[in-house]
């Protein structure tokens, strides 16, 4: 039977579902913010394809691109009203890195950062003089680069929130995630089945049998999609069958519903996204693509509190599982299996890590420089001299080091923050898009948060541009709106309206 309870749940989510699709059509809820989701999109797609963005030239357009959208976007709008917390930690970020290029007397330099001073005077003593004025950071020219692509990011996320407050939808976040996911993981899948290692025409520098798609490394193409799996499988668990009958069994429901066929292809691009993160054999791109899709199901069965969401994730992840097995999941095994071999965390992790702590001590408080990491290290360089390690391998103990420990901790405190508000906030919302987007923000962001341990990034353009366009929508799916909800009245007036 039919309960009241029942009944009404059936009708918030109604309501909520007629909130996010008819809001549009309100007197003064014109949508506006659909450019705001096409550019976005179109320069996450050219960063990605761009080789992940990580030559400057490549990732230009794509700056150029969002400089001139939130200029033309905050000139006509205003600037989007953001939290006070959001706007002094985006102010921070940007000023600590002018601060690192400011010219400031030798004493003052001595006294903030004693290191830079005596890194200067080792290198210039042999040749005569030595300067009477220093930046902290210790290369001017990469900082000033990095804090270009620091401003991109940052008018990412603001972007991010103006769309989705806007309109109460993230227009193109959802789908042109899922595009560029798939599009990536078919090209990966392909590499590995086939062998064939090339990013375009360009064949890989390192053979090696993995899916990278258009990333040079496999950490990176695996950071893209653990970011995009948690949005997919959150609208397979949180769809709601438009046929329903509390009368009839759910799967009844699920095979008589004009939904079914849509649930179908979504579990089947979800397969092929978890395939082309199982064969980039990254360890740390698996456990950490594992904890979003994790976090995602937790929310679902808290929200919906039935058995039925844990058989579909069990339905969902069969399918890949079973084609992984088949194909043979060896090479993969074998990635974790040499974690056990003795020297290996030391040669591929650990020696510079602890480099990088060294570096750390050194610099703690202002950094050497948002940019100069590769700079900085080869001082404290004690392992793999066959090479010079460009990045620290771990987004935290990085950014510690060239933006010092203050900075950083707030950074990443403040994106954790973040993650448990909206994992929360997708709890309590009423409209079932909004609580799949809320689900799917909180597993992309906690995947690349954990994956950031052992891995970088947030230093790769492209995956930085689109991990900063989720962290907009989702400060905004948590920021306090008076237009949040529409009664019953508002609902019945948009439909007169539509």
């Amino acid at each position: 039977m039919e309960t009241a309870a029942g009944r009404k749940r059936i009708q918030e989510e109604r309501i909520g579902e007629d909130y996010s699709v008819r809001t549009r059509f309100l007197p003064g809820r014109e949508s506006q913010s659909e450019p705001i989701g096409i550019v976005l999109a179109l320069a996450a797609v050219v960063s990605v394809l761009a080789l992940g963005g990580v030559e400057t030239l490549y990732f230009a357009p794509a700056q150029i691109a969002v400089v001139l959208l939130a200029a033309g976007v905050f000139w006509s709008r205003g600037f989007p009203p953001v939290s006070i917390p959001a706007r002094c930690l985006l102010g921070a970020l940007v000023l600590i890195p002018l601060l690192q290029l400011l010219s400031l007397p030798r004493s003052w330099v001595a006294a903030i950062s004693p290191h830079r001073v005596v890194l200067t005077d080792a290198l210039l003593a042999p040749f005569g003089a030595l300067p009477d004025r220093l930046a902290v950071s210790l290369n001017p020219y990469e900082t000033k680069l990095a804090l270009l692509r620091l401003i991109c990011y940052s008018l990412v996320f603001l972007l991010g929130f103006a769309e989705y407050r806007s309109r109460r939808e993230a227009a193109g976040l959802s789908g042109a995630l899922v595009t560029i996911g798939l599009l990536e993981a078919t090209y990966g899948i392909t590499q590995f089945l086939t062998g064939r290692q090339y990013l375009f025409p360009y064949g890989q520098w390192v053979p090696a049998f993995n899916a990278t798609g258009t990333y040079v490394n496999r950490n990176h193409f695996a950071g893209l999609l653990e970011m995009v799996a948690p949005f997919l499988l959150a609208e397979i668990l949180f769809v709601r069958l438009a046929a329903g009958s509390s009368r009839r069994s759910p799967w009844i429901d699920l095979i008589v519903s004009p939904l079914s066929s849509r649930l179908l292809l979504r579990i089947a691009l979800f397969a092929v996204l978890s395939i082309g993160l199982v064969f980039s054999r990254s360890r740390m791109g698996i456990v950490a693509g594992a904890v979003g899709i994790l976090a995602v199901t937790a929310i679902a069965g808290m929200q919906r509190r039935g058995r039925s969401v844990f058989v579909i994730f069990f339905f969902v992840f069969s399918i890949p599982l079973a084609y992984s097995v088949w194909i043979g999941l060896n090479p993969v095994v074998e990635r974790f299996e040499a974690l056990s071999r003795p020297g290996v965390l030391s040669e591929d992790r650990l020696s510079v890590w602890r480099d990088t702590v060294r570096l750390i001590g050194d610099y703690p408080w202002t950094g050497t420089g948002l940019g100069t990491y590769h700079w900085a290290n080869q001082h404290y360089q004690t392992a793999n001299f066959w090479g010079v390690y460009e990045h620290a391998h771990s987004d935290y103990l990085e950014f510690a080091a060239e933006i010092g420990i203050p900075a950083a901790a707030l950074l990443f405190v403040g994106l954790w923050v973040l993650v448990f508000r909206v994992g929360r906030r997708a709890l309590t919302l009423q409209s079932v898009r909004e609580r799949t987007l809320a689900a799917g923000c909180t597993g992309a962001m906690a995947a690349i948060l954990v994956h950031a341990v052992t891995d970088f990034n947030l230093q790769i353009p492209s995956n930085a541009l689109i991990f900063s366009w989720i962290a907009g929508t989702a400060a905004a799916l948590v920021h306090p709106s008076k237009q949040t909800s529409l009664s019953a009245r508002e609902v019945v007036h948009a439909e007169a309206v539509d």
